[in-house]
């Protein structure tokens, strides 16, 4: 007795091939297609939300130095130079502490002499010389305490100005964009060849030789 076998059909090796071909591009067409910050299409993995992805980079400042202009402003009146000894500028905070330790001190220099001259004008009548000679000294020098009081504040506003400024410029004189080091590798030593190049011609005539 002979068992007949079953050929299989057009039909059925149609569908088992269709069923690989989606096995294999499956999870290729499941991932997204996203693209970048050059407009460029980047492939998500399956199971990843490109909404839920952030890929947009975070904005660069390019103006922020890492040093606040306004705490080096707030610096300088507190302590005179502090400002700038935040930007890093040692010697313009020794000349903001030496002008203003100037002016403070003959501000409070002239206010002692007033006050000494106007207690000592009380040893004589009040309508002698010397009651008026010391009275006017002593007008004098408060009137050159007010003059030194102005000078300090308006030092102390270029001060501040400058610390300012300085946060602003903080490591200005540096180059912010890295630069290679072999530049001789790439470009040859100075005045030499090119490396990789040929060899310049030259032109020889007896013993004397040129090189173009």
């Amino acid at each position: 007795m002979t068992r007949s076998v079953a050929l299989p059909t057009k039909r059925s090796i149609l569908g088992l091939l269709l069923l690989g071909v989606g096995l294999v591009c499956g999870p290729v067409l499941a991932q997204t297609a996203v693209p970048d910050s050059l407009g460029q299409a980047i492939d998500l993995p399956p199971g990843i939300n490109p909404v839920a992805a952030d890929l947009t980079p975070e904005p660069v400042d390019i103006w922020d130095t890492g040093v606040s202009p306004t705490g080096a402003v707030l610096m300088s009146p507190l302590f005179p130079g502090w400002g700038q000894l935040y930007t890093e500028n040692s010697w313009r905070a020794a000349l903001a502490f030496g002008a203003e330790m100037y002016f403070w001190t003959n501000l409070i220099v002239r206010d002692q002499r007033a006050r000494r001259g106007r207690r000592f004008a009380t040893n004589f009548l009040e309508d002698s010389a010397n009651y008026r000679y010391y009275n006017a000294v002593a007008e004098e020098d408060w009137n050159q305490m007010r003059d030194f009081a102005w000078w300090s504040g308006g030092a102390l506003l270029i001060i501040a100005l400058d610390a300012y400024v300085g946060a602003h410029l903080f490591n200005f004189d540096e180059d912010p964009v890295p630069m290679p080091d072999h530049w001789d590798d790439t470009f040859g030593i100075p005045g030499g060849d090119m490396p990789g190049g040929a060899p310049a011609p030259q032109l020889t005539v007896f013993q004397w030789r040129k090189t173009f």
